[in-house]
């Protein structure tokens, strides 16, 4: 008995080892690849986002992050080199046990343009990370008094999971095309970002106990994103990323229809139009992500709502994501600097 529960401690453990995600990978885009921090048409970005996975399972798993990005030297017409810089945190946290992993950090580009229209960009990662649980939630096969588990029987355990700290880094490089910006497309015009990177490059300790001392595998990552623009009034866009780590992939994948509800201003070529967008994302593990946002330049709000399918469905339906970012594009709120 003490073999079993020995390996239903450490189960969770080795699955706690590979990292939390978004299915949304399109609005956390540098947190996956530090080189496109700061890409975006505008000076500074906050960007929030929130997942609750699991809702009809009584045993939730929550993830919540905030970034905030910056430009340093960005000019109107992007004909020479900045700088991009992230700010982030992340909590995440599930399971009965509580399991927890808090991350703050900060993200770094530098970002070469080829022309008005190419750019390429690298960047790093750096970020701090405390991993936490309490066994002392759990119920274990002795607190069993023949009719239920009752949580007065002390279970004459031991937490089992230490509070542990390490440093984690990565690197990236990325490759994009606008011609003006990404939200002003016209018809047949098209936009383009796609890059690679890696993330966990030192290998941090995972010591959540006396018995477990793993390495946190590598991470990488091959991204794309298009927009094409079918009309004045409409674009399509197309996203994907294959994640993969140890022997563990991932790919998510995703095609949606925007709608524009109102132009840009004719003022500024900076001001983006505003569009309804509609769309899924799907997961190669089996799921499809209905998803709705309403981008509205400067504001974008977005909710999806994961689908599992197969045997998982009958247990976790209800997966609900939600995204905000708020765009500062038309001038610095650091400096005076502007887009024209």
């Amino acid at each position: 008995m003490r073999i079993l529960i020995l390996a239903f401690i450490l189960l969770p453990a080795c699955g706690f080892s590979q990292d939390f995600h978004y299915s949304q990978i399109d609005q956390s885009m540098a947190m996956i690849n530090p080189a496109t921090t700061s890409t975006f048409s505008g000076f500074e970005r906050i960007s929030l986002q929130h997942r609750n996975q699991w809702l009809g399972a009584g045993t939730q798993f929550m993830t919540s992050m905030g970034m905030m990005e910056f430009s340093i030297g960005k000019q109107a017409r992007r004909t020479s080199a900045y700088s991009g810089l992230g700010v982030y945190f992340i909590n995440d946290i599930g399971g009965d046990s509580k399991f927890s992993i808090k991350t703050g950090g900060v993200t770094a580009s530098g970002v070469l343009p080829l022309s008005k229209a190419h750019a390429i960009s690298a960047g790093i990662q750096v970020g701090y990370s405390n991993r936490s649980a309490d066994f002392s939630r759990l119920t274990f096969y002795n607190q069993w008094n023949g009719t239920q588990f009752d949580p007065n029987i002390d279970p004459n355990e031991v937490n089992g999971v230490n509070s542990f700290s390490h440093l984690d880094a990565g690197i990236g490089v990325a490759y994009s095309y606008n011609k003006d910006n990404e939200n002003t497309l016209s018809a047949s015009d098209l936009s383009f970002q796609g890059g690679f990177s890696m993330q966990h490059l030192n290998r941090p300790t995972l010591r959540y106990n006396s018995l477990v001392d793993d390495k946190l595998p590598i991470k990488m990552c091959i991204h794309a994103n298009l927009r094409y623009g079918l009309s004045p009034e409409s674009n399509l866009e197309f996203s994907a990323a294959q994640f993969i780590q140890a022997q563990y992939l991932e790919t998510i994948g995703g095609m949606f229809y925007r709608l524009k509800m109102k132009s840009a201003s004719r003022l500024t070529s900076f001001v983006s139009d505003q569009y309804f967008v509609i769309g899924s994302y799907f997961r190669s593990t089996g799921a499809i992500i209905p998803s709705v946002f309403l981008d509205l330049g400067g504001f974008l709000i977005g909710i999806s709502y994961d689908y599992e399918l197969g045997k998982i469905a009958s247990m976790y339906r209800q997966t609900v994501e939600v995204s905000l970012k708020f765009n500062f594009g038309k001038k610095s709120i650091f400096s005076s600097s502007k887009m024209r």
